[in-house]
């Protein structure tokens, strides 16, 4: 979202005014409520607020419900993997973060949730994508371990449709739940083609029209979420 002139002079007031600083913080609003975080005020008070991703929490919440497997591709700094192993019963949480620099925080989150040796959890480095490989491995390879029903929370900046199309047999079982961030108008059509020929129902998630006011400075103008089930 591109921000206005009056909206970067709010930023830049904030930034004089609200520490930079990370520390432990408990998140006081929705469906992350209570999940404690490293966080710095200035740059993630809408985790902080609950108002980070809001669009989607009913979603979040719908989607995951009841499920026995989550996987949480692009898991960053670990809100979405805390989620699932602090907000649903979900028996097996796997996480994927190949970024160096996302790892650290990761770990230390689920430090502070003291989940760091939880037997629910698997962390990998590997990039997920449409072939195996030393550091890529595709869902598909996972099918067969998998637990239905299973959430799949995407979140990768580019390689939606490449990630879908190594998911082929797991999108053909019943049970399976997509919630994807999409990055580009182009993404998100092959996202809904590809998911509409496995059987899955779609659903555009937009920004809130009040994004105006409270936008999340993201770095591309095309930024919202597709939500995908089977009936």
């Amino acid at each position: 979202m591109i921000c206005s002139p009056d909206m970067r002079a709010l930023s830049w007031a904030k930034n004089l005014i609200v520490s930079a600083a990370r520390k432990p913080r408990l998140i006081v609003f929705g469906p992350f409520q209570g999940i404690t975080m490293e966080l710095s005020l200035r740059h993630q008070s809408q985790i902080y607020l609950g108002l980070f991703e809001r669009e989607v929490h009913g979603w979040l919440e719908r989607l995951s419900r009841g499920i026995q497997t989550a996987i949480d591709i692009g898991a960053d700094q670990g809100e979405y993997t805390l989620f699932f192993l602090m907000r649903t019963n979900a028996t097996r949480v796997l996480a994927f973060e190949p970024s160096p620099e996302s790892r650290p925080l990761l770990q230390e989150n689920l430090k502070l949730n003291s989940l760091v040796d939880s037997n629910r959890l698997e962390i990998s480095t590997a990039m997920v994508g449409d072939s195996d490989g030393a550091r890529k491995v595709r869902l598909d390879s996972l099918a067969s371990s998998v637990q239905l029903p299973c959430f799949i929370k995407m979140d990768v900046d580019g390689a939606e449709a490449e990630i879908l199309k190594g998911a082929a047999t797991l999108n053909g079982l019943g049970g399976v739940r997509w919630l994807i961030e999409t990055h580009s108008r182009t993404l998100e059509s092959q996202c809904i083609e590809q998911l509409k020929a496995a059987g899955f129902e779609t659903r555009i998630i937009h920004n809130a029209w009040w994004r105006v006011f409270i936008p999340e400075q993201r770095p591309i103008e095309h930024n919202r979420w597709l939500a995908a089930w089977k009936t």
